[in-house]
């Protein structure tokens, strides 16, 4: 009897090693899932969102830079105009919203979509913008 009373200690404390187990392992799986339904639902914020504000999302961007590597071969390192029109006074033509406009667009031999970014474009624009 003293045998068999050894053995089902150890059975009860397989299964009871079991259930512990089964147990953590289901309230670590449900922590995991409520974590990434979290982080679905409220994804972190970075940059400038991060620190309590919209923030300028374009005070980064190098607007000129940026018309240097995709505008300048139309428009001129000057914006003074190639195959595109000259912009050094495009400012006191257009506002910002249209010059954005624009460059999402396109217009007339212009092609639209050449910025992809939205930061881009904003920033782009705003600098043009100030061309008086």
């Amino acid at each position: 009897m003293a045998g068999s009373n050894k053995k089902d200690m150890n059975q009860n404390d397989v299964i009871d090693s079991a259930k512990a187990f089964f147990t953590s392992f289901g309230i670590l799986f449900l922590v995991f899932i409520l974590a990434l339904v979290g982080s679905i639902f409220f994804p972190p914020k970075h940059g400038e969102e991060a620190k309590g504000g919209a923030g300028a999302p374009t005070a980064n961007i190098d607007a000129a830079a940026i018309f240097k590597q995709n505008c300048a071969s139309c428009h001129g390192q000057n914006l003074e105009g190639i195959a595109g029109p000259n912009l050094t006074k495009v400012g006191s033509k257009y506002d910002e919203k249209a010059i954005a406009d624009i460059i999402k667009n396109g217009k007339g031999g212009m092609p639209g979509g050449l910025l992809k970014k939205q930061p881009e474009v904003q920033a782009v624009a705003k600098w043009l913008s100030e061309k008086k």
